[in-house]
């Protein structure tokens, strides 16, 4: 049985384009892998990899030392590089207030860390220990020195030792005090509250812990004026401070609006 000349040709036709679409296919395969493999060399090139990098604002955190355990350091291909989860793991750190990684291409890594510093001495149930102004534990020793305020919180204990508004007050205070004012400072709570502290020796009435930073800059006024020893010093509202004379009786008072 004999095939018409006219279908073989049309079959062979077929085969042929079909052939055609295939190689090409295939060509076309073979260079997209071409250029993903080239696009990967590249990627994970000394080309683009880590060749220096810069920390800013380090200075006694152990960002240096994370950065290594992360993999942020020389030859690292920059797209292995994951910023956002680098920076999380340094504001592990209690020393680390906050950081950011940026990847400048093509060869750097550019770190920016803010770090806490302690402002006060805080004694709670647990003991002593220095602490940041946002309330924030750092590394102490067991018993404080002289070299800060003393804020004295014995009844607190647990995750009230840090966020309470009277100890956030307090070290807001402490670290608005004046660098002369610091040492020999001691800040406790009276009655159902209320905020006192005696610095340079004088008792100072602070009241609510409310606008402490203008509190330590009116009480420094006070001080500049050399107010009686044994004076009572009153910051309840920062804006009127007053000056009880001393072996004035420390009644309770309203607070001033």
């Amino acid at each position: 049985m004999s095939i018409d000349p006219r279908l073989a040709e049309r079959r062979r036709e077929v085969a042929e384009d079909r052939a055609r679409r295939n190689v090409s296919r295939l060509v076309r395969f073979l260079i997209a892998l071409g250029i993903l493999g080239a696009l990967v060399w590249i990627f994970l090139s000394p080309l683009l990899s880590v060749k220096e990098v810069i920390t800013t604002g380090v200075a006694v955190s152990s960002t240096h030392g994370a950065l290594v355990d992360q993999g942020v350091l020389a030859g690292t291909p920059l797209i292995l590089i994951r910023t956002e989860q680098v920076a999380a793991d340094l504001e592990r750190d209690p020393w680390v207030r906050s950081a950011s990684v940026e990847i400048d291409w093509p060869d750097r890594v550019v770190v920016r860390v803010e770090e806490r510093a302690p402002v006060a001495w805080v004694e709670t149930a647990e003991g002593w220990q220095r602490r940041a102004v946002d309330g924030v534990g750092l590394p102490s020793a067991p018993d404080p020195d002289e070299s800060l305020p003393w804020a004295r919180f014995n009844d607190l204990s647990g995750p009230d030792a840090e966020s309470t508004s009277q100890v956030l007050g307090a070290l807001e205070f402490a670290a608005s005090l004046a660098a002369e004012l610091r040492s020999g400072t001691t800040i406790w709570v009276e009655g159902t509250g209320e905020l006192w502290a005696e610095v340079s020796g004088y008792p100072v009435r602070l009241g609510r812990p409310v606008e402490m930073e203008a509190k330590a800059l009116s009480l420094a006024a006070l001080l500049r004026e050399g107010p009686a020893r044994g004076s009572i010093l009153t910051l309840i509202a920062p804006t009127h401070p007053a000056i009880s004379p001393p072996d004035t009786e420390r009644e309770p008072a309203e607070e001033q609006p």
